[in-house]
């Protein structure tokens, strides 16, 4: 059955039923005009949202509709993560040609709704609309934090260490063998894109061990360190020697001589958090967090005096400016 058999109103009522479920803190979810929110004594809110566009961020060949569901979702909460936030809420807005089949939108909704359950997360509203074009999903994720105590890409400083959790280019690794066909090859590097994690519990551990700044890796270190060292005014050293990758990454650079330094540094979509802290302490919160969180972090580098630039700088001191940035939209490339 297609979407504009059925028109919005019935659209809605599947969704309804598909995000009834709400948490403790919603005290009027789906069903009126906005919802009613209640936001805890000493806590701020944090809110952020993103939209994914078919034939920018997705194709519907590269996963399942419950994957794509999923993901818009985990990109979100990467953001909360980033700020060292627990999520609480959800709104999920789909904008859809009206041949679309009911079937695909109530998929692409229970993915959403799996990884929400799984996060703690209400799906607390939203929107539908008809397309005239691609599909396209937005949503909004809010949660909270102890007052005063959020993460920012502005309190680095010098002398601090640059920390990242996970492995780097493996996404930008599997959309490449999505898109030529060799996926199934490598299937941790395509999972790494479809199906990325929020890196949630790192986040909040960061918040405990003295971190001074992070971000997520969305667009690619190179781009993402710049904003960094931007909002802080400081400049920071790079050993692509240390940064972290995955035994397929290597294996798949080498078969299909992709230069790996490359796609570490500004190959987008990873979700990694990347973070700063004092020196002094890295080694130590280094291994709280990974601990915490179940996963690898890695000391990639140095905050510099801001105009020692963004440098990629090798085990025999050579160095070279890092890329200027990773991806962006709004600039076509060849």
């Amino acid at each position: 059955m297609l979407v504009g058999g059925v028109g919005e109103e019935a659209l809605l009522r599947e969704l309804r039923r598909l995000f009834a479920a709400a948490g403790p803190k919603v005290l009027v979810g789906i069903g009126d005009d906005a919802a009613v929110l209640d936001c805890p004594k000493g806590r701020q809110a944090v809110w952020s949202t993103d939209l994914l566009l078919e034939g920018v961020h997705f194709q519907k060949q590269w996963q399942t509709p419950s994957q794509l569901g999923s993901k818009c979702l985990a990109v979100n909460l990467s953001d909360i993560a980033a700020m060292g936030a627990t999520p609480h809420y959800a709104l999920l807005s789909i904008a859809c040609p009206p041949e679309t089949e009911i079937e695909y939108i109530l998929e692409i909704a229970r993915g959403f709704s799996a990884l929400a359950s799984e996060a703690g997360v209400s799906v607390v509203g939203g929107d539908t609309t008809a397309s005239m074009g691609a599909l396209t999903v937005s949503v909004s994720v809010g949660g909270s934090i102890e007052a005063g105590a959020a993460i920012l890409r502005s309190g680095a400083a010098v002398g601090d260490s640059i920390l990242v959790t996970g492995n780097l280019g493996s996404a930008a690794a599997g959309m490449r063998l999505i898109r030529e066909g060799e996926a199934g090859a490598y299937p941790e590097l395509a999972a790494a894109f479809i199906e990325p994690a929020a890196r949630i519990s790192a986040g909040l551990a960061a918040v405990e061990t003295g971190v001074t700044s992070m971000t997520d890796i969305s667009d690619g270190l190179a781009s993402d360190l710049r904003h960094i060292c931007e909002e802080s005014g400081v400049g920071a050293m790079i050993e692509p020697g240390s940064l972290p990758s995955s035994a397929q990454l290597d294996e798949a650079c080498t078969r299909f001589g992709w230069d790996r330094e490359s796609m570490m540094v500004t190959g987008g979509e990873d979700y990694e958090l990347l973070f700063t802290l004092p020196g002094s302490i890295a080694g130590q919160v280094k291994e709280v967090i990974a601990h915490a969180a179940g996963l690898q972090v890695a000391l990639i580098g140095e905050i510099m005096p801001r105009e020692f630039g963004v440098r990629l700088v090798g085990s025999d001191g050579s160095g070279r400016d890092m890329p200027s940035h990773g991806y962006e939209h709004f600039i076509s490339r060849d």
